[in-house]
């Protein structure tokens, strides 16, 4: 099992590295970002938002050899207090050859506003590509309040219907150490883009019982990158 301390020290880790690697080809770093509003911020299937509007955005500033540090916000209406979520990643993205590709990284989720134990946590991630497809997996040891070990592992596909017209897919599986707590998501959508921005509406379910908050759900969002 990794440890907490262990995912900080990983953690840790990459960061220098990261900032060796970036200090040596500072000037070829770049800087991106985007901004979004979605009808609904709904993380592996559950609403974090209470079925409310969301507001976020994020900064990334991507080294030319794959490494890149990113910052990502939204508001959130699920905690005890506090408002804002705001997470950290720092990983490594890069082409294996014409048709494959990977991303790997470690990310902290924080909570900012809140006091509560056990809000903010670590994971570690990484996913391969097959053109349009994707299979992922992440893990935590110390999982949003939960101190056993959880995996998540999905599967994500694009496909074009059509010039500048997709249909996204995707499907999760959310395990945690309690075989009870686990559960799958998923979602179908369209997405496509309009002047300039972004725009995707996403039918949104999972398979948890009594929890208006994890019922199924039509999502819009629009974002621009910049």
């Amino acid at each position: 099992m990794i440890k907490a301390a262990k995912l900080t020290t990983l953690a840790s880790s990459i960061v220098l590295l990261g900032l060796s690697v970036s200090s040596i080809t500072a000037s070829a770093a770049e800087l991106s970002g985007d901004i979004t509003f979605a009808s609904d911020y709904a993380f592996r299937g559950i609403s974090q938002t209470e079925e409310a509007p969301a507001l976020q955005g994020g900064l990334s500033l991507t080294d030319e050899s794959g490494f890149y540090v990113s910052v990502w916000g939204s508001n959130v209406d699920f905690l005890a207090e506090g408002t804002l979520e705001l997470d950290v990643m720092l990983g490594w993205s890069g082409a294996i050859n014409d048709d494959w590709s990977t991303d790997v990284g470690i990310m902290r989720y924080g909570y900012p506003n809140t006091a509560t134990p056990g809000s903010n946590f670590w994971e570690v991630y990484g996913s391969l590509s097959y053109k349009d497809l994707t299979f992922g997996l992440a893990y935590s040891d110390d999982y949003y309040l939960n101190s056993g070990d959880f995996f998540y592992l999905y599967a994500n596909y694009s496909y074009a219907l059509m010039e500048n017209l997709s249909l996204d897919l995707h499907v999760g599986q959310n395990e945690y150490d309690d075989s009870s707590a686990s559960y799958l998501d998923w979602s179908v959508g369209v997405s496509t883009e309009v002047m300039g921005a972004g725009l995707s509406l996403a039918y949104v379910d999972t398979d948890v019982d009594g929890s208006y908050l994890a019922d199924s759900r039509v999502v819009f969002s629009i974002s621009k990158s910049f």
